[in-house]
């Protein structure tokens, strides 16, 4: 699942919260601010997913895969749909 918030539903604490409490890691150099993690669902599925954001925090783009591709890295995954949707879906001028 794809999604563009603007404005952001969390506050930059709730993010940082969420960072901390998935294990959450920087995104490589030139794609953050934002950071990549997994979590389990309601339903006990792996998420791996990435959380990034504008500077001024004002449009916020995440990418949630559920982990069940055999011989896939969802995490890597995750990163690189950001990576490529980034400069369409939240650099743009909002």
């Amino acid at each position: 699942m794809i999604e563009v918030f603007a404005p952001p539903p969390t506050s930059p604490g709730g993010l940082e919260k969420t960072k901390t409490s998935t294990h959450g890691q920087d995104l490589p150099q030139g794609l953050g601010p934002g950071f990549a993690a997994r979590r389990k669902n309601a339903q006990g599925q792996t998420i791996a997913f990435v959380y990034g954001w504008t500077p001024d925090y004002k449009r916020l783009l995440t990418v949630n895969i559920v982990e069940h591709a055999a011989g896939r890295d969802a995490l890597a995954d995750a990163v690189e749909f950001f990576r490529q949707l980034k400069p369409v879906l939240l650099d743009k001028a909002g």
